[in-house]
């Protein structure tokens, strides 16, 4: 792991977990950044590309939530000088 990097353990509801490597400064304030990152997914106008039609024509998310989280840390909150956050590739035995 890179210096000054740290994990979080996100929580993606119905058992299932990821682990992400960010910058310190960012685990330090993750429930912020959640806070920040569920605002700017739900947001209807948010080009963001996980709005989907559901076949009654109702627009609804579709998206990997640590894949999406990384996604929006690396394009709208890290600098280009800090290394980028990762999702740590889940091993089954």
């Amino acid at each position: 792991m890179e210096k000054d990097a740290a994990f979080i353990l996100l929580d993606l509801g119905q058992g299932g977990h990821r682990l992400i490597v960010v910058p310190e400064r960012i685990a330090q304030r993750a429930k912020d950044y959640q806070m920040q990152f569920d605002k700017w997914l739900a947001a209807p106008e948010a080009d963001h590309g996980y709005w989907v039609t559901a076949p009654d024509g109702t627009p609804a998310l579709c998206y990997d939530g640590a894949e999406a989280f990384v996604k929006w840390l690396n394009t709208h909150i890290l600098d280009a000088e800090e290394k980028p956050a990762y999702v740590v590739p889940t091993l089954y035995f």
